[in-house]
């Protein structure tokens, strides 16, 4: 994302849409009642005797919108942002903006500090390497792209096999099966400008691919890096992001990030320790000023923003971090399943 200018005073900000990530982040900067500005395509309808007038070319058209309501799509990577015209043509009536990379608007609303600081790890994360993971066994390999809202999952490539007596066909499969592994990594590559590709797993198989690699496909072994993993599958995939293999690549790695978090978090809740959850729970805290750092959903923050947004504001006051966490991945659902809030403590408040 792309900060194009900044106006505080009047709360305005001009963006630049860049990746996925960015409409991942907007879904959350953009809530009922902001007014969204952008640059769209109208066609107006020439004037005329005759019964059918017909249609006039498209023209840009910059209108501004209430919103009303907003729609995520990353399958088909867009945002939708629909509300009623307040400035432009047509003032009155509904318009709904289609944003995708290479897309700009403005936003203008009362900013408050967790979205001004959403907009700075956007812009951040914009500078980083992107990384694909491919949890690789002997049976599978799945392939997901990390991105700042968690594991893009984007599918499994299985391998067919011979059995044990037949060594020359297990051999010959393997090699068809890491010719479609390295086609897949290289078409992802393209796609999503990957800089770097982690395979991990049980066994042998990913020495076995890095080695194929190297003698087929010189150029790709170069962004490859091997890691270590338990198991292949989905849970192969969370297990290199719990291992830190991402943040290896990508020191400031949002996801990397909220999964150790979540994990200190349900470590100390095990011990009953320095850690507490649950609205009531965590509230009490921040006003003991006992948080040292708060932890809450974006889920529950979209849907019971006006209770959170106290907690939040009494948690700045006694200089508490906030991290909103993403339930997209694992980690933001750990988090839902504890009530959407929960709080590492400096001391333990007394009830």
């Amino acid at each position: 994302m792309k900060v194009i200018h900044r106006d505080l005073k009047h709360g305005k900000i001009k963006l630049a849409v860049e990746t996925l990530d960015d409409l991942w982040h907007l879904q959350h900067l953009i809530r009922p009642g902001d007014l969204v500005t952008a640059t769209t395509w109208r066609r107006e309808q020439e004037v005329s005797d005759k019964i059918r007038p017909e249609r006039m070319e498209k023209r840009p058209v910059t209108l501004s919108i209430q919103v009303e309501n907003v729609e995520f799509h990353k399958h088909a990577n867009s945002m939708r942002v629909l509300g009623k015209i307040v400035e432009g043509p047509d003032t009155g009536k509904y318009h709904s903006f289609s944003f995708e990379p290479g897309s700009v608007l403005t936003i203008s609303k009362d900013w408050c500090p967790e979205d001004l600081r959403r907009i700075q790890d956007a812009v951040r994360a914009s500078h980083l390497p992107r990384v694909l993971l491919v949890a690789l066994d002997d049976s599978s390999a799945e392939l997901a792209v990390v991105r700042q809202y968690g594991l893009d999952e984007l599918g499994t490539l299985s391998r067919p096999r011979a059995g044990k007596r037949y060594a020359v066909e297990n051999e010959a499969e393997e090699k068809k099966f890491f010719h479609r592994l390295a086609d897949a990594i290289r078409d992802v590559i393209s796609r999503e400008d990957i800089k770097t590709v982690i395979v991990a797993g049980p066994g042998f198989t990913k020495d076995a691919f890095a080695s194929f690699l190297r003698q087929n496909f010189t150029d790709l072994s170069h962004s490859v890096r091997l890691g270590d993993a338990s198991s292949g599958g989905r849970a192969g995939l969370y297990e290199m992001v719990r291992r830190g293999l991402v943040e290896a690549v990508s020191k400031e790695d949002r996801l990397s990030l909220e999964t150790s978090l979540m994990d200190k978090i349900m470590g100390e809740i095990a011990k009953d320790g320095l850690a507490t959850y649950g609205k009531e729970e965590v509230e009490a805290a921040v006003d003991a000023g006992a948080v040292e750092k708060l932890l809450v959903a974006d889920e529950l923050l979209r849907s019971n923003r006006k209770d959170i947004s106290k907690i939040l504001e009494n948690a700045r006051k006694t200089r508490s971090d906030v991290l909103v966490i993403s339930t997209e991945h694992d980690a933001g659902k750990q988090l839902m399943a504890l009530g959407g809030i929960a709080a590492f403590l400096r001391f333990k408040a007394t009830k």
